[in-house]
């Protein structure tokens, strides 16, 4: 079904069978990438070692399995010993077949150049690729920290291009969206997440197509039935073709 849309699933950490099924079904259906945290409820943490080997196991078509490495929930100011922390579980995270990282630092609401260009060092050390999250989205001037992350190597951003926790969703963000996507060019790439629904996605879609810069869209809620399993009508009307 893949159609050259690049389609981000977000996952929460569950019971294996069910997380198995997931990533199975909704690889199956086009999405290239998910991102895999636990307690999706506290942000998004880091997941355990056998979720991401579950994961993994059960990708299809290529698709590529991130992980979350945030061990605290009211950190994006990493202090030396989350610093530690955060390099050990890149470190298992690629011991476990991940394809990339997804973390963030951030110092006095600008990024940590020092913290970051240790953690992407670790991430590129193991074949990693790096997406900075929507720590991003704390900053204060979004522009000169894009050129900063382009500067440490970070391969993608994830933001709503709104304030974080203002309560405005991604389509609420696109001039700001629209800004960045002209800015960034070639790299990284601009993942956008943030309140998207099925009924928003085709406008962030065509924003996307006006842009040359690699683009994607980062999804959770929308593509997940009550009980938690992969809603295949909506992966498909998510990447269906325009």
């Amino acid at each position: 079904m893949s159609n050259g849309k690049i389609l981000e699933v977000c996952l929460n950490e569950s019971h294996l069978k069910q997380l198995a099924n997931n990533i199975s079904s909704a690889s199956q259906l086009g999405v290239k990438r998910f991102e895999l945290c636990c307690n999706l409820h506290l942000g998004g943490l880091t997941p355990s070692v056998s979720a991401i080997e579950c994961a993994v196991k059960n990708l299809k078509n290529n698709a590529e399995l991130l992980v979350m490495i945030r061990p605290y929930n009211d950190q994006f100011e990493v202090d030396s010993q989350c610093h530690k922390i955060m390099r050990e579980q890149i470190k298992y995270a690629a011991e476990s077949g991940a394809h990339g990282v997804v973390f963030g630092a951030i110092k006095h609401q600008q990024v940590d150049e020092d913290i970051t260009h240790s953690l992407v060092n670790t991430a590129k050390y193991f074949n990693l690729t790096v997406t900075f999250h929507r720590a991003f989205d704390t900053l204060t001037s979004p522009i000169k920290a894009l050129d900063s992350l382009t500067a440490l190597n970070v391969d993608r951003i994830l933001t709503s291009g709104t304030p974080w926790q203002s309560g405005r969703n991604a389509v609420d963000g696109q001039t700001q969206l629209n800004t960045l996507l002209a800015h960034a060019n070639a790299k990284p790439e601009i993942v956008i997440g943030g309140g998207i629904t099925l009924d928003n996605a085709p406008t962030l879609w065509q924003l996307i197509n006006h842009h040359s810069a690699k683009a994607s869209l980062h999804v959770h809620t929308c593509v997940h039935n009550s009980i938690g399993d992969i809603d295949i009508d909506a992966i498909c009307s998510l990447l269906k073709k325009d």
